[in-house]
């Protein structure tokens, strides 16, 4: 069996891979699931997941795996990296696509547990994207009005020290 800890759309999980006959049969979030793949080349696979088939793209950028499925891409990158992008993001990414409507921090700020960061439209409502521990403002990535992508650094912070 092989762990996998692996980091998709802001989450951070683990799969637990036991080869089986074509395939392998996948343990997540405590559900078994059966898996085959198919290599069709060029980075195209046939792949059926408990029983349903999709036609997936995968390519690797370093560590990350972009797979494209059913119109959307998906990222997986492995926990120690993921961790390692986690620390430095410090929990302020986006939690969805949207656009940054205002930014209510500048680098070199303090911050308090709590205290709002950003303020993020999404599908007509506004979500207001605090600080998860107290800190300092290392680096703002993102503009008011600015289109970003879900899980994308829209504040850097770093522990005071």
């Amino acid at each position: 069996m092989s762990v996998l800890r692996l980091r998709c759309a802001g989450v951070l999980f683990e799969a637990h891979v036991v080869p089986s006959g074509r395939g392998a049969l996948v343990r997540l979030e405590g559900r078994e699931v059966p898996v085959e793949l198919r290599d069709l080349g060029d980075g195209a696979w046939e792949a059926t997941v408990d029983g349903a088939r999709w036609l997936v793209h995968a390519a690797w950028e370093g560590e990350t795996l972009h797979l494209h499925a059913r119109g959307r891409t998906y990222r997986f990158a492995p926990a120690r990296a993921a961790a390692h992008r986690l620390a430095a993001a410090a929990d302020t990414s986006a939690p969805m696509p949207g656009v940054v409507t205002r930014i209510l921090v500048t680098p070199g700020q303090r911050v308090a547990e709590g205290e709002a960061l950003y303020v993020l439209e999404a599908m007509k409502m506004e979500t207001v994207v605090r600080s998860p521990r107290p800190g300092r403002v290392r680096r703002v990535r993102a503009r008011a009005g600015e289109q970003v992508e879900g899980g994308a650094v829209v504040v850097e912070l770093e522990e005071e020290g």
